[in-house]
């Protein structure tokens, strides 16, 4: 958090909050200051910092933890924040695991995230997004209000998304339920971001959804076939008998899929090791025959499983021969994240937050 007053006056704040560590950098005078306050459960090495950004490297015993995070405040002018991004760029080199990045960026990622006030220049939209390519992160989204600023001026009121959370492709794998919650602000202008790195839902009844894959099998219009006419009787209503036999091709094709398509990273693990076991043996007839097997079996599977995610991700920019079934799948993740509904306001203006409501 961006403190404007010296570490001596905010640690006794830390205390009162119950945590037993801190690092600080100082403000110069009544502007910026930074502080980070923590646990004794954490171990915590400081890799970088500066009055604008704080790298770390986290690690606990009792705790699931991204390995890097950077704590950032963009500076308020644009020049400045130039030289945060390019410093951002240059931390990415040396990034190997899963990375966090959470923080007052002083910056927007498109015209949605303002309200009020003069839009926000593209030049500068455009160099915030330049930065999440560079360093191959993105936005983690939220949920609360849509923005995390507010000026409070009656007449000329404006809001801006400033806060955000980011994180690169490993740490969206490894925590694929995190969820990031904005916080109502309490005698601030900024609210509070929280990142929840297993946040766990009431599980409701998945839909049924047609896959992609099922047309490219053998047995699918046979499995189709066998479900259309697994009607008994007949209905003079011709919806209702369409409805019926809608439904019983779903039940069909439900069974047949779980039968026939087992889990693909499973899949791919064990006939990786088979693959391994042919190399290792002597070259002959019957297992140069065997890797062969095994390889195109590998290429079969690989094609359904990007076929699998690319069809839950959405993303219809990319071509449909390109290989990239680890992007299709952190797309996915954050689909969920943004189709999560987590409180509802009835009629009355009261929020329902338990599932029972």
């Amino acid at each position: 958090m961006e403190t404007k007053i010296k570490s001596a006056r905010i640690t006794k704040l830390r205390n009162k909050c119950g945590f037993s560590r801190d690092l600080y950098v100082e403000p110069r005078g009544l502007a910026g200051g930074l502080a980070l306050w923590w646990h004794n459960s954490i171990s915590l090495t400081v890799l970088y910092k500066s009055k604008n950004v704080i790298h770390v490297l986290m690690e606990s015993k009792c705790l699931q933890t991204p390995k890097l995070i950077s704590f950032v405040y963009g500076p308020p002018k644009e020049g400045e924040r130039r030289l945060v991004w390019n410093l951002m760029r240059n931390l990415v080199a040396s990034v190997r695991d899963s990375w966090l990045l959470v923080g007052d960026f002083n910056d927007l990622l498109s015209q949605a995230e303002k309200e009020g006030g003069n839009p926000r220049s593209m030049r500068k939209i455009l160099n915030f997004q330049s930065l999440l390519s560079d360093c191959n992160i993105m936005d983690l989204e939220f949920k609360g209000s849509n923005f995390t600023w507010c000026n409070k001026r009656l007449g000329a009121t404006m809001r801006e998304r400033l806060d955000k959370a980011l994180g690169n492709v490993e740490f969206r794998e490894e925590f694929d339920h995190a969820v990031v919650f904005h916080i109502d602000p309490i005698g601030s202008d900024h609210h509070v971001l929280l990142v929840d790195y297993c946040f766990y839902e009431a599980k409701t009844p998945k839909p049924f959804r047609f896959e992609a894959n099922w047309v490219h099998h053998e047995e699918y219009l046979q499995v189709v076939n066998e479900g259309w006419n697994d009607v008994e009787g007949h209905v003079e209503n011709n919806v209702l008998e369409l409805v019926r036999r809608l439904d019983a091709c779903r039940k069909r094709l439900v069974v047949w899929s779980r039968g026939t398509f087992p889990n693909f990273r499973r899949l791919i693990v064990r006939l990786k090791q088979k693959l391994e076991c042919c190399n290792i043996g002597p070259i002959t007839e019957q297992s140069v025959a065997e890797t062969e097997e095994l390889t195109r079996q590998l290429e079969e599977v690989w094609s359904q499983e990007e076929i699998y995610w690319r069809q839950r991700s959405r993303i219809g920019w990319l071509n449909s021969g390109d290989k990239n079934t680890r992007f299709f799948h952190s797309s996915v993740i954050q689909k969920r994240q943004r189709n999560k509904i987590l409180r509802l306001k009835d009629d009355r203006d009261v929020w329902l937050v338990e599932s029972g409501d």
